[in-house]
């Protein structure tokens, strides 16, 4: 159960108290036993306690003010952090913003999810953690690295507007700023959309976003292997389906890099996922499929990897849950990419296996 505050916020000069408002302070706190093994020479395997294998560990605080006629200011604060090896976190990490809500829809200003972020966690059985973590969110951050964006999650500086959901349909709209005063480089400067359909057991989405990646490169892929500067824009959708004995979804995204001077294709990374969560005992079966191709101009062999994963989410209580996932990753055409988890070295063309064995509870 949240637990609810209530703010008052007093001035200390008159001794006047300001209006109320409520702050919700919530949590997650998942912690797991992964084991990692990958084959060929020169790969290392990996075993220990890792964090969000099932649900991002997170600590945050939201809330509302009602400011009347229909009015709403909101806001949130939300950090990460890891509960096998505490480290230090920046505060809002995970989003930090204040808004607006009414008729007209919600103007949110600060840290935001980025507008392609969702579809590779909404229609994903695994979403964003664990070795059986989808790829349309694992594969954004190799496309991202390419184009010198460290994070492709959340965008800072960013203007954010969602429209009121209308016969099903809501649209979205964002904008950050780079805030780079040198001239010619806008390394961090974003615009994206996206529109979300829901009704009934039917939801699906389109997102498409332009990131620049600036007059330099903040890091080179280790899969793409580009050196020049990059631009990268993103399409991204999935569609899910519940039909009471299961839930069908499928998601897909690509991420092109260009070059910032001439707009050249410099390469993209193409992703496809299907799977099903489906109610069985007290728990959910979850499984997945995924499929991944990296196309490099001028290469004439696209690296692909595909992953197997299935696991069970067993719930002790609405807050708590035990849950087990096992997957299978495989590599071909020179790519040495490994399962989510403890630091671990795949080789070129290498096999990767492990699981995730672990306690999730909410708060």
């Amino acid at each position: 159960m949240k637990k609810t505050l209530i703010a008052l916020a007093a001035l200390a000069a008159s001794g006047a108290v300001m209006a109320q408002s409520s702050v919700t302070l919530y949590g997650v706190v998942d912690v797991g036993f992964t084991s990692v093994n990958n084959s060929g020479t020169g790969s290392t395997d990996n075993t220990g306690l890792t964090s969000s294998n099932m649900t991002t560990n997170r600590l945050g605080f939201r809330g509302t003010e009602d400011l009347g006629g229909g009015l709403k200011a909101k806001f949130q604060i939300e950090t990460g952090l890891a509960a096998d090896a505490p480290a230090a976190s920046t505060i809002g990490d995970r989003g930090a913003w204040v808004g607006l809500e009414g008729g007209f829809g919600e103007v949110r200003l600060g840290r935001e999810y980025a507008m392609t972020f969702w579809s590779g966690f909404l229609f994903s059985p695994f979403g964003t953690g664990g070795v059986g973590n989808g790829f349309g969110f694992a594969n954004r951050v190799v496309a991202h690295g390419a184009t010198g964006q460290a994070n492709p999650i959340w965008n800072s500086n960013a203007v954010t507007y969602s429209t009121p959901r209308m016969a099903g349909f809501q649209a979205h709209a964002q904008y950050a700023f780079d805030e780079i005063a040198a001239a010619g480089n806008d390394a961090g400067r974003s615009a994206g959309l996206r529109l979300n359909y829901s009704a009934g057991p039917l939801m699906a989405e389109l997102a498409y976003s332009d990131t620049d990646g600036g007059a330099t490169l903040a890091a080179a892929s280790p899969v793409l292997g580009l050196t020049t500067s990059a631009d990268h824009k993103s399409v991204v959708g999935g569609v899910s389906y519940d039909f009471g004995v299961a839930k069908l979804m499928t998601n897909f995204g690509q991420e092109k890099a260009t070059n910032a001077a001439t707009g050249a294709s410099i390469g993209k990374v193409t992703n496809f996922e299907i799977g099903a969560v489906a109610p069985v005992g007290p728990g959910r079966l979850r499984a997945s499929y995924n499929s991944t191709k990296i196309d490099i101009t001028g290469v004439a062999t696209d690296p692909k990897i595909t992953k197997f994963a299935v696991g069970y989410i067993y719930d002790l209580s609405k807050r708590t849950a035990v849950y087990a996932t096992v997957a299978s990753l495989k590599n071909k055409n020179g790519a040495n990419l490994a399962l989510n988890g403890p630091a671990s070295t795949n080789s070129v063309n290498g096999r990767s296996t492990g699981y995730n064995v672990g306690i999730s509870h909410v708060f």
